[in-house]
């Protein structure tokens, strides 16, 4: 399938299958291609005694290839999930900044119970320019960044990133962040609407919230947080970025006090059934940058 899109000020998600073709128009009316291969994901260890059966404290980590031409060139892209180096840079390559976040063979060995994230065709990608972000404001910091990065030892236990396997066996649908409960969680950039869509007092087992933005380009932004104490803002009230919404990390968080961040993009016009779920690291990836700029 040939896939035509240009980009835009905000990050481009992209999913695609073997053989598909991207033709991608960039700001300055250049055009570059990506061609999807192959990719493929393995087991490069684990503690379970059989595969997509959860253990207590099970352990899994897998290595993950993407193979693709990129304006004719050959190129192949290795990512890492469930250890330190699932928090990797993008590659920077032909004028593109990419996010290689999943192959539909990490569910090979793994199960989809956790959250929605696995993708609906063999390829998802993030793309924007180089030399631009991935929004076009700087983003506030969603939580208190750790100082050093984030570490893997302090996602839930020690597997819970984007799609971590969760007792070594189950995907899990989002980046976990362990901090005490009450820490303040704040809004990375304007929240057109925002609401819980689950909460305790309802009978559900957690408080979820979830905010969106629609950019000018027409792109949609969805960012949840679970794990919620309380908000300190009223729901469908509009919110500027930086402003502090609600403690967190105190309600339904099993053996470590954490938040649980989720991330995803509608492409303009779709609904919030059809958004491609991303690794929130990119929004972290950003928040980091972001805070390297203010320092210089």
């Amino acid at each position: 399938m040939q896939i035509t899109q240009q980009t835009r000020d905000t990050l481009l998600a992209i999913e695609m299958d073997h053989g598909d073709t991207l033709q991608l128009t960039f700001s300055d009316d250049s055009t570059h291609t990506i061609e999807i291969l192959d990719s493929w994901a393995h087991v490069y260890s684990t503690t379970l005694k059989q595969i997509k059966v959860p253990q207590s404290q099970g352990k899994t980590v897998l290595h993950c290839g993407c193979q693709m031409l990129i304006d004719g060139h050959e190129v192949k892209l290795i990512r890492w999930v469930g250890d330190q180096r699932s928090f990797y840079e993008p590659w920077e390559l032909f004028g593109m900044r990419i996010w290689f976040d999943a192959t539909v063979h990490i569910f090979d060995h793994l199960n989809e119970a956790h959250g929605p994230c696995k993708p609906r065709k063999d390829v998802r990608l993030a793309i924007q320019e180089v030399g631009k972000r991935i929004c076009p404001v700087l983003l506030h910091p969603w939580c208190p960044l750790p100082k050093d990065g984030l570490k893997i030892e302090d996602c839930y236990q020690g597997m819970d990133c984007w799609m971590g396997p969760y007792f070594g066996a189950d995907a899990h649908g989002g980046l976990d962040i362990n901090h005490p409960a009450g820490t303040v969680l704040w809004t990375p950039f304007a929240i057109d609407d925002q609401a819980y869509y689950n909460q305790v007092c309802k009978g559900d087992n957690n408080n979820r919230w979830q905010g969106s933005h629609t950019w000018a380009d027409g792109s949609r932004w969805l960012i949840r947080a679970c794990h919620l104490i309380k908000l300190l803002t009223p729901e469908h009230t509009p919110l500027e970025a930086g402003m502090p919404y609600a403690l967190s990390a105190g309600v339904h968080v099993g053996d470590f006090e954490h938040t649980h961040f989720a991330f995803g993009i509608c492409e303009p016009d779709a609904s919030d059934h059809d958004q491609i779920f991303l690794d929130p690291w990119i929004l972290f990836w950003q928040m980091y940058q972001d805070r390297k700029q203010m320092i210089v």
